[in-house]
Parts: C-alpha cells; structure tokens; sequence
C-alpha cells in the first residue's frame, strides 16, 4: 500500500505543478504577458490548496475506504482538465476576456482544490502508524510529491510544451489523471489494472498533440496566416484589414513587429535602424537581440559594410515563422548572419570577448515581464562592454523615458528618437543630412539600391523619414511628456517599468 501512495503522491506533485505552467502560459497570453501573471496563478493555486488540505482532513476523519475516495476525486479533477481547453475556447471571445480570465481563475481555484484533497489522502495511505515511524513514513510521502513536483514543473514547463500545445497538455494531464483515479477506485488484481493502464495509454496516444482550442476563438475573427505554439508561448500572424497592414507579428497575443522591408511604405518604421546607416560610417559587426519575425534583421543586411551579423532570438518558433515568409527567410542562409537560440543577456555574458559597432534591440514593451533584463542599467553595462570605440547601442525605449535616464547614465551620449527609439553611444552622435544621404545611398538588398529614386520622393517612405529624424536629449523627452515626476533609472533590483511604472502607471 505505501508504495502505491508514494506513487500517487509523486505523480499528483507531478500533474498539480504541470497543470501551474500551463495556466500560467494561458493567463500570459490574455494578460500579454504582464509581470504579475504568474504570481496570480500562484495565489490562486495556493488558496485551492489550503482549502482542499482541509477539506482532505475532513474525508481521512469521515470515510473509511480512502483509496475509492480518493479515486473518485481524482478522477473529478482528471474530467475537468480534460474540459478546460473547451471551457476557455467557448469564454475566450474578442468582447469577453474580463469574463473569461473569471472563469479561469475560478477553474484554477477548484483544480488546486481537488489535487489537494489528495495529499492528506496519500498521507494516511502510506504512513505506517503500527511500527511508530510516523515521521519517517511522513516525510516520504512528502519526498515523493516534491520530486513530483519538480519533475512536473521541468518536464511539462520545460520539455514536453515544446512538442505539444497547451490545449493537449490538459487534456493529457487530465487523462492521467483518470487513469490514476480508475487505479485506486478498482480492485488492483493484475488484470484490472493492466486493463486500465492499457486503455488510459490508448486514449493519451489518439490526442492530437497540436490543438489549439484555447485559443481558436481568439484568432475566429482575425486573418491569422501562421500558428507557432511552444513552451515560451503562442506565436501568430495576422493580417489587419482595417488598416490594410499585413503579415503582423503577436507573441503572446501582444505587437511584436511586422515582416515587411518595404522602404517605400515604411509601415515597420525600420527609419530607425537606417538611421545607424545615416550616422555610423563603416560598421562591420553588428548583433542583433530579438529576431521576431526577422525584418529587422534582413534590413540590417543592406549594410554594405557589415562583414558579420550575429542574431540572438530566445524562441526558436519564430525560425518557423521566418522560413514560411520569403521577404525575411533569406536571413536563414545568409553567409554572414550568424542566428543563434539563446537569452539575449545570458549571451553577452558568455560571449564578453566580441565586439560589435552596432548593437540592436527591438525591445518590446518595456511593461512585460522579464523585460527589466534587457533595459537595466546592468544590461546597459554589459552591452558598453561589447561595443568597439564609436560603436552605438540602439534599442526601443516604447516610449519609456526612464530608459533614456537609464541609458544616460552608462553612455556618454544618449538620445531619443523615432518612437522613442534609443540610440547610445560614448561617442557623440551626429545626423548631417548630406553624410546620411551619402551613406542612405549605398544601402544594397539582394544586389540592387535599397532605396529607388522613386522612393526616395515618398513622404511615407524609409529614406526621408530617416533624414527628418530629431534626435532629443532627456529634458526635451521630459517636455514632451509633460512628466509629473522625475524619471528613474531602471535597475535589476528595482524593475520599475514592470511594476512601479508598468501598463497603467506612466
């Protein structure tokens, strides 16, 4: 009997810390990934399991057959799992998604409940009270949840979602989760749980382990061209037809970028990244840190000078994303980028010996989670440590004065343009129109000018929008924002956009 509850305590740990990574990729995509995501599923997942070990006490004192008890809510708890995906599917609507979030809330609350019901359960089945080693039979059971647990969060948050989506996790846990409850409510003769066991493998091995229910009625309205799903998250493209854009890119159901190079109709706004063409004479390294949809990336390609781009992207799903779009994919088998998976701080550190002339980070919102690594004045610190003398930092602030302060206070010079983008150097940085048009002018993609003549007219178009570009220093930002309060710098340690000045407070 004790082996079979140290069993069932390892794999509830195991399914209950599963099921905390997968609502906290659902709750990161209708929040679009807000820092505080996951500390709601943690609260949430810690009320249930508060209230469900209470309510577990009260089954060990009431019922006598604990193993039938503990199947039929195990069971329970298997069958809703397996709804979840269809339950969201049905609330996660375009007007709906205060109500839908509700409900995932309340959904959270009940399954943390049931899977904690069962540890008191476990408890009482595999202690041995008769010999006197409560203690020790204790502090098994709990050993084996928390490796469960550990294995749960690895496994399912770590691995398998890289090759299933979050739709089919449920439905998967919760398949589990039915078998392991059909186990303990059976009598365990060979027979019967061989079956089980059987039919419980059968059924895991006929879900399609690509569904994406969670989200489908999220993308019912839009024009959606491509689908990534892994464990960092949900990739897709859209087109917008109010405003004609096409091939958008959304992570997390949040703006990502465009893919679209077309420098007569600037919609991607890449005047920003031909501004380092306008301002820096001859670069021959260059790192780029976030791909995305790759745009940036094969623009900075028209650089005729670079000998070498090194590319960092963290989702390998936005390589899938590329390959399916001729306009960027060329950056895939280009001799001199070099793409690489990896976090974007983490290797800087590792690779400290190189350095670059540009530098580029079209960062994303500077309110989502994790994005404090990319604009702290530590990162800024590692960054200086990679360029060359009269090399620049150019990075997107999303209008975030404080970045700018932040950016200030490690570079020498640091200014504010385009859309708040962020260009920082310890050499002064200069836009003398009759150098950038000079230098605009030698841009080369796939062997012709960058910019026609025709082009070069546009008012819409990348080439005089360069050349209009003002380049603000901090007071003139302050001014323009009409700042009620002093601007900060952003450290690892205080992670202000995040939190303190995040989506709602400016």
């Amino acid at each position: 009997m004790k082996y079979f509850a140290w069993s069932i305590s390892l794999l509830v740990g195991l399914m209950s810390l599963g099921q905390e990574m997968l609502w906290f990729r659902v709750f990161s995509f209708i929040l679009g990934g807000q820092p505080f995501a996951f500390a709601l599923v943690l609260v949430l997942f810690l009320l249930g399991i508060a209230y469900g070990a209470g309510r577990g006490k009260m089954m060990c004192t009431r019922y006598s057959n604990l193993f039938f008890v503990g199947g039929i809510v195990l069971t329970i708890a298997g069958f809703t799992d397996i709804m979840i995906p269809f339950i969201i599917q049905f609330t996660l609507q375009e007007n709906s998604i205060l109500f839908s979030f509700f409900i995932c809330c309340i959904l959270i609350f009940i399954l943390a409940t049931l899977m904690a019901i069962l540890f008191p359960i476990v408890h009482h089945l595999g202690t041995n009270i008769a010999n006197g080693k409560i203690g020790s039979s204790v502090s098994k059971v709990y050993f084996f949840n928390i490796i469960g647990s550990t294995l749960g969060s690895l496994l399912i948050g770590g691995v398998l979602l890289d090759y299933i989506s979050i739709s089919s996790m449920f439905i998967i846990t919760g398949m589990v989760c039915v078998t392991l409850g059909s186990l303990m409510i059976i009598k365990k003769t060979a027979v019967s749980v061989t079956t089980v066991v059987i039919l419980g493998s059968i059924c895991i091995g006929l879900v399609d382990k690509h569904t994406n229910y969670i989200f489908a009625n999220t993308f019912k309205n839009l024009s959606v061209n491509n689908y990534v799903e892994n464990r960092y998250g949900v990739i897709h493209i859209v087109n917008d037809d109010k405003k004609g854009r096409k091939n958008i890119v959304l992570g997390n159901n949040v703006y990502d970028g465009i893919i679209s190079i077309n420098p007569d109709d600037d919609i991607n706004d890449l005047n920003r990244l031909y501004l380092l063409a306008a301002v820096h004479p001859s670069p021959k390294k260059a790192l780029v840190i976030g791909v995305s949809g790759g745009a940036w990336t094969r623009a900075l390609s028209s650089f005729p000078t670079l000998q070498t781009i090194d590319a960092i992207e963290i989702n390998k799903g936005y390589l899938d994303i590329i390959k399916q779009h001729p306009e960027v994919s060329p950056i895939l088998n280009d001799p001199k980028i070099n793409i690489y998976i990896d976090d974007g701080r983490r290797w800087l550190k590792r690779n400290c010996d190189k350095k670059y002339d540009l530098i580029v980070m079209n960062t994303t919102y500077h309110w989502r989670s994790g994005v404090t690594n990319l604009l702290s004045q530590e990162m800024m610190e590692i960054v200086k440590n990679s360029l060359n003398p009269n090399g620049i930092l150019a990075f997107n602030s999303t209008r975030s004065p404080d970045t700018l302060k932040t950016a200030q206070s490690v570079f020498k010079y640091a200014y504010w343009g385009t859309l708040g983008f962020i260009y920082a150097s310890d050499s002064m940085i200069k836009l003398d129109e009759v150098v950038a048009e000079a230098n605009l002018n030698k841009l080369i993609l796939d062997g012709k000018p960058l910019f026609s003549e025709e082009s070069k007219q546009r008012e819409s178009g990348a080439y005089k929008k360069t050349l209009i570009t003002k380049l603000l220093n901090l007071g003139e930002v302050e001014k323009l924002y009409n700042l009620d309060r002093d601007t900060e710098i952003i450290t690892d340690s205080n992670m202000i956009t995040e939190y303190k000045y995040g989506l709602w407070n400016k």
